[in-house]
């Protein structure tokens, strides 16, 4: 019997198996899909300072497809830009990015067995479990942790993108470049979230809508089209997957003999302004693998190491999803009245925000921010 099973093959996964590994645990890690990374069902684009930090379990320049150095983001239909001279993200292959970590999983001695479907309690091979099996968790489910409060539906595709305007129906559409990603927030086009366009080269991005369940993401991704100039009959079918948007309030408990731990997207360990998993959900697995054995300990480090960044990111999120495009509006004007574009373009992080501020200044300031557009009209 191994030391640890790991349910899920994932960059959580991969990553937590690793951990153990390198911990003198022995291993199984089981698969419900026939490889890793595939179907692929979510984006590539993550920050460079969260890929450095996961460069101790996967090398991932191979698998850079574009970088990324700023980014054009429409609140309530007004933009404000942030610009860097060097890159701050990559767009990655993800189908590439998942193989190759749970490549380095078996070659680290990690027994790797696909196709393997873990749906009853009689499946679990260990003691000490790490439920990195998505937000939809059957590890989550069996052992009755708390839900996940929110989650985002979302649709993507892979679509041509130039910058002559042909796919881009607004007023920017000359200054579109293959660094610069666009964000769309609008809770009358994207209730609760929002759309994005992410460019993989000069002539492909990926074009995607999320809105807060339950919502329907069907139409976001028409207003999306739309917003974009782009006939739906024309277009791929897009994918559809689910994002959480919450941690849960619980994710490590003794259950009878048993340790049972939750990673990544089963853990809701997600940077909810965006929805990328990977860097918080990478580097909380590599916690739940050193300490796979007690639930306690894992608990307390991965929510002081990261719990402070991830409720920063919530509290924008609540303020964002809360805000009719008028507000949003405004706020993006005072945003560019205020200088912060250039704040964020100088000093910004895309993870890690208590590094630009404190958690405390954030607060006030989405307290305050919507008394201060009131008080003076834009």
């Amino acid at each position: 019997m191994p030391d640890v099973h790991v349910v899920g093959a994932g960059p959580a996964g991969s990553i937590a198996a690793i951990s153990a590994l390198r911990s003198n645990s022995s291993v199984l890690v089981s698969e419900d899909h026939a490889r890793s990374g595939f179907p692929r069902n979510c984006s590539g684009l993550m920050s460079k300072d969260g890929l450095e930090s996961l460069r101790g379990f996967v090398d991932y320049r191979p698998f850079v497809q574009n970088s990324i150095k700023g980014a054009d983001i429409y609140l309530g239909g007004e933009r404000f830009s942030v610009r860097r001279s060097e890159p701050v993200a990559y767009v990655c292959d993800r189908a590439g990015f998942d193989e190759a970590l749970a490549q380095n999983a078996a070659q680290e001695g990690a027994v790797m067995r696909y196709n393997e479907r873990i749906d009853a309690i009689s499946k679990l091979r260990s003691d000490n479990v790490i439920g990195a099996d998505g937000p939809m968790s059957f590890v989550a489910r069996t052992f009755r942790f708390p839900k996940i409060a929110k989650h985002v539906a979302t649709l993507q595709a892979e679509l041509p993108y130039k910058s002559d305007g042909h796919a881009h129906a607004n007023e920017h559409a000359d200054d579109s470049d293959p660094s610069v990603i666009e964000m769309h927030v609008s809770n009358a086009l994207f209730p609760g979230f929002f759309a994005w366009v992410i460019p993989h080269d000069e002539s492909t991005a990926e074009f995607g809508a999320g809105v807060l369940s339950p919502h329907r993401a069907a139409p976001a991704w028409n207003n999306l089209l739309k917003l974009k100039g782009i006939n739906p009959s024309t277009a791929p079918k897009p994918r559809g997957f689910v994002i959480p948007l919450r941690p849960r309030a619980r994710t490590a408990m003794k259950h009878n003999r048993r340790n049972v731990l939750l990673a990544g997207d089963a853990a809701g360990q997600v940077k909810c302004t965006t929805g990328g998993g990977v860097v918080f959900g990478g580097n909380c697995a590599a916690i739940a693998g050193r300490l796979a054995t007690n639930p306690a300990a894992y608990e307390i480090e991965w929510r002081a190491r990261y719990g402070p960044d991830i409720v920063i990111h919530g509290l924008i999120q609540d303020y964002i999803s809360s805000c009719p495009d008028a507000r949003l509006a405004g706020l993006c004007r005072r945003i560019k009245r205020l200088n912060i574009d250039d704040y964020l373009s100088r000093h910004g992080h895309m993870d890690r925000p208590t590094r630009m501020v404190g958690l405390g200044a954030i607060s006030y300031f989405l307290k305050n921010m919507g008394g201060m557009l009131y008080a003076r009209k834009d």
